[in-house]
């Protein structure tokens, strides 16, 4: 049975039917419907035991409409305990303050980090994307090079067809001085030219092998940037 003290209010004598009721928290002490105590809500039905948690009323218990629907409510409120004093109110005051400004502290510090975490990971992604096209390249850059062995394989394999068929025509007509020389003339003309085909394939091959190389050394660097920005995306 809860006795009432001088101090108690009730909602009839101050007007405490309101249009919303503070929060509350769990309290095994003062829960329930509370059916011994005389008090009815405005639908004249017995009342809800509740502790408020809110503002400065902060573990007020106080009596409430039982209904659990909001459109039910009537907005009952009989407050059992007394306000409290100033100084008390104060101090809870500024407890609530410190409590808000943590919160708010504690949402920026997330939305600075979320910012730091989402400029990591569009770096991350830029560097995988570019990583992705040097393999490309380096894939096309191999290719060329296959192709570029290929070709001098082929022009060694022409030079090679040309002399054995100006042996086979020295032999086939060795009295004809002049054809011989017509040939020969051809032949060499042909093969100055493959030799200069041959000796710009070489440069090419150089410049190739050389290209290959810096890229290979610039793939070490982008492996390291890889590495550095993984590390620091596991450490979050």
């Amino acid at each position: 049975m809860v006795s009432w003290s001088e101090g108690s209010s009730s909602s009839w004598d101050n007007d405490s039917v309101t249009s919303q009721l503070p929060r509350t928290i769990p309290c095994y002490e003062w829960s329930g419907i509370a059916h011994e105590l005389s008090s009815r809500c405005m639908r004249l039905e017995p009342c809800l035991r509740q502790v408020a948690f809110q503002s400065t009323n902060i573990g007020r218990r106080f009596l409430a409409c039982a209904k659990e629907k909001a459109e039910e409510k009537c907005y009952y409120l009989e407050w059992i305990d007394c306000e409290w004093s100033v100084a008390m109110q104060f101090c809870i005051g500024q407890l609530w303050s410190m409590h808000d400004k943590e919160n708010e502290d504690r949402i920026t510090d997330n939305l600075k980090l979320g910012e730091e975490n989402f400029k990591l990971v569009g770096e991350k992604r830029r560097m995988e994307e570019e990583l992705r096209f040097f393999k490309l390249d380096f894939a096309k850059m191999m290719a060329d090079k296959e192709e570029a062995i290929s070709q001098l394989g082929s022009a060694r394999l022409a030079i090679s067809d040309l002399k054995e068929e100006l042996e086979k025509k020295k032999l086939a007509d060795g009295s004809s001085t002049n054809l011989h020389q017509v040939l020969r003339a051809k032949a060499e003309k042909k093969r100055d030219q493959l030799v200069l085909e041959r000796d710009q394939m070489k440069e090419e091959k150089k410049k190739l092998e050389q290209f290959i190389s810096d890229t290979m050394k610039q793939n070490h660097g982008y492996k390291d940037k890889v590495k550095k920005l993984k590390e620091i995306c596991d450490e979050f």
